[in-house]
């Protein structure tokens, strides 16, 4: 015989239909064996207490249903009182089962209303998080289209422009627009980090990874040092990867000069791959230390504008690390510089092999020096 909803409307129910049937043959069980009442009367009292510690049905229900039982057992009580089965006293058992039933809906009921305001909280900051995505990846695409088009205009005009002075008004221009295209792209790709889509990983050589960031970085003016470049295989997208080191490296450009050292380096740990960036600048002091992560965190807030970017850089960096199972952190002495590590965990070799790359100092720029 089928049971499902259609032949059978009350099998939500049954939980609560078979403890009245339960209760019913223990009132039966009182009037049959009057003196061991005891026993089905707790069994009674426990029964629907266990039971609405699963139901917690609404105070109506509740206070119906304890209505119920307070006067169906002392009922009972009150005949084998009056047939001298039971002292008078078992009557106190009633209120005094009941305080207790009363007393687990009192505490049921809060645990109920805390779950169901964090529920609530839960959702309403999942909403919100969720408009501000979409806010920041709107707005991020609004601005690129104007943007791109006020720059190429803009960059037009300094081409064209015989007006030393015009043309110098417009590199600042053009300045800003670039800033604000790199600070729309930063929003979107930070709106994204959290997208299904966002990686697309494949077994991945850092080494060559790492060459290619100091071969892009090397015409800035600093003491770059190569590190240690260990052979390391990850499963990430090789396009986030970089852009993180771009990140890192651009973040120890803007807190160095032209006399200070920056290194990069690879090295292998037992389960991940640490990729450093280490530089000879200014450091962080210890109370901001914890904050460098954070977006549009700047730990050196009175700096120029013309040196500094917008606190999104790092955010990136953690983003990018955090959606590879990898983590981000950060070592700084005030004064002697600090050093940026990413940690990403190291991939199982393929079956295939892995495909091999360029090893030593080939392809190293030269201007960068090696470690020793």
């Amino acid at each position: 015989m089928s049971t499902d909803g259609r032949d059978w409307p009350l099998r939500q129910y049954w939980i609560d239909i078979a403890w009245g049937l339960f209760a019913v043959a223990n009132l039966v069980a009182m009037v049959r064996f009057p003196s061991w009442e005891t026993v089905p009367f707790h069994f009674i009292w426990v029964s629907v207490t266990i039971l609405y510690g699963f139901r917690v049905w609404k105070m109506s229900s509740t206070l119906a249903t304890l209505a119920a039982v307070m006067v169906a057992t002392s009922l009972f009580i009150g005949i084998d009182i009056v047939n001298h089965s039971q002292p008078l006293d078992e009557i106190t058992e009633v209120p005094l089962m009941a305080s207790m039933f009363f007393a687990m809906v009192w505490h049921a009921r809060r645990r109920l209303a805390t779950v169901e305001e964090i529920r609530r909280v839960s959702e309403s900051n999942l909403r919100l998080l969720e408009r501000e995505r979409r806010f920041i990846q709107d707005a991020s695409h609004e601005l690129r289209t104007p943007i791109t088009v006020a720059l190429g205009h803009a960059e037009l005009i300094q081409r064209t422009s015989a007006d030393r002075l015009l043309a110098a008004d417009v590199e600042i221009v053009t300045d800003e627009l670039q800033r604000l295209r790199r600070l729309a792209d930063r929003l979107l790709l930070l709106a994204a980090a959290d997208h299904p889509d966002f990686l697309r990983a494949t077994p991945v050589s850092l080494e060559p990874l790492v060459l290619e960031a100091a071969r892009r970085w090397s015409p800035s003016p600093r003491h770059w040092v190569l590190g240690q470049l260990a052979e390391a295989t990850v499963k990430a997208d090789p396009d986030r990867i970089a852009l993180a080191m771009d990140a890192l490296i651009e973040n120890a450009v803007q807190h160095t000069g032209p006399e200070d050292s920056i290194e990069l380096s690879l090295r292998r740990g037992e389960k991940d791959a640490i990729i450093a960036v280490a530089d000879s600048g200014c450091g962080i002091d210890p109370d901001q230390i914890d904050h460098v992560f954070d977006r549009f965190g700047r730990v050196d807030r009175d700096r120029n504008r013309g040196r500094g970017g917008v606190g999104l850089g790092l955010a990136i960096v953690r983003s990018v690390a955090e959606a590879h199972g990898g983590s981000v952190g950060v070592t700084s002495t005030p004064g002697h510089g600090c050093t940026f590590e990413i940690s990403l965990p190291i991939a199982a070799p393929s079956a295939s092999g892995r495909t091999e790359m360029p090893r030593g100092d080939e392809g190293i720029p030269a201007r960068m020096a090696r470690a020793e």
